[in-house]
């Protein structure tokens, strides 16, 4: 079901392998993945900001992603000074990274809560990630789980994320 994205993903640079030749579709993305993949959606953009995460080293891989994604209010921290760049992420941070994303580009993100309530699990959506998880849902870019649920809290795999980046990118972005 992933195949299509993967290519996608990869052809557009958004994401690389795991090296070997290698994928990992079912393996889980981190916080400092997901932000580097929408700073080469961005075109990884330079900036000078100044992050306060102390877990965020200048010399990192992920440095200039979280530095430019902080600075256009696309992510913050699991607090003031940490970001868990490798902290696996969970859809609904993902929703929300995605969302904030594409507010930031002048996208309408408005959509119907409501949308929510026909998983099971809509209950266990964090407050600060409602909204998000509301467009994303209502726009088609994250789907259920096949078992009527959303699984908000639920680590996000490299080939879902992949999924919904060629969703956003075919269907929102244009």
């Amino acid at each position: 079901w992933y195949y299509d994205a993967v290519q996608y993903a990869y052809d557009n640079k958004l994401m690389d392998g795991i090296g070997d030749n290698l994928f990992a579709p079912n393996s889980t993305l981190t916080r400092g993945m997901m932000v580097t993949v929408l700073w080469r959606l961005e075109n990884s953009p330079v900036t000078d900001y100044i992050i306060a995460f102390e877990d965020v080293p200048s010399n990192s891989w992920y440095a200039d992603a979280v530095r430019w994604a902080a600075s256009a209010g696309i992510v913050t921290g699991i607090s003031d000074t940490n970001y868990a760049p490798d902290s696996y992420i969970t859809r609904e941070q993902l929703a929300t990274m995605l969302c904030r994303y594409a507010t930031y580009k002048g996208y309408s993100t408005t959509a119907d809560a409501t949308a929510l309530q026909v998983f099971d699990d809509y209950e266990n959506i964090s407050p600060y990630a409602a909204d998000a998880l509301a467009w994303t849902v209502s726009t088609n870019l994250i789907n259920g789980m096949g078992d009527n649920t959303l699984l908000p809290q639920g680590n996000a795999t490299r080939a879902q994320t992949a999924a919904v980046l060629m969703r956003f990118v075919e269907n929102i972005s244009k």
